[in-house]
């Protein structure tokens, strides 16, 4: 996978691709594999839909992978829920993708070569949308993303958590609605 990719020179030789690749972390898995995945601090286990293997999915070893093959943009792992979920779950899930951001900010091996960006969480809840945006310009990150958003949600919560997320974050950097 990720070594081969790297040894053949990273993903810009191997597509033979000059301009900027973006690269996600692994975490929408958590949703669309919620009953093949764990979901703990240590980070994700999965099992395998084709030979049931496990498999750990951890801050570090997103980061890892992604520095490996060289993507331009490279996101962190983020605890990602349904954005139609409700109640102690998704502020759990908030507070893991804080924490996690700090992980893989200290995995980020190649900071001058490949911007790392932050993906905000919080669900429909705007205290908790708010809460994650000051932590995550409080890292001064290259970047930002808006996740956990259409999974189903009505379009006018979409729209107002877009406007929310997009009011607070630094104009002078880039931002990603995922």
């Amino acid at each position: 996978g990720a070594d081969l990719i790297g040894d053949m020179g990273g993903l810009h030789s191997f597509m033979d691709w000059d301009r900027g690749i973006l690269t996600d972390s692994g975490g929408f898995q958590m949703v669309s594999l919620l009953k093949l995945a764990n979901i703990t601090e240590e980070g994700v286990r999965f099992e395998s839909p084709h030979d049931s293997r496990q498999m750990l999915l951890t801050p570090e070893e997103s980061i890892r992978l992604q520095n490996r093959i060289g993507a331009d943009i490279i996101m962190a792992l983020d605890d990602v829920v349904s954005s139609t979920l409700t109640g102690p779950r998704v502020e759990e899930a908030m507070h893991r993708t804080l924490r996690w951001i700090d992980r893989c900010i200290k995995a980020h091996s190649h900071p001058d070569e490949q911007n790392l960006f932050g993906i905000v969480q919080g669900g429909l809840d705007a205290r908790l949308r708010d809460l994650c945006l000051e932590g995550m310009i409080a890292r001064d990150l290259p970047g930002y993303a808006i996740g956990g958003l259409s999974g189903g949600e009505e379009k006018a919560a979409f729209w107002r958590i877009v406007h929310q997320c997009t009011s607070a974050l630094p104009f002078h950097k880039p931002r990603y609605l995922m």
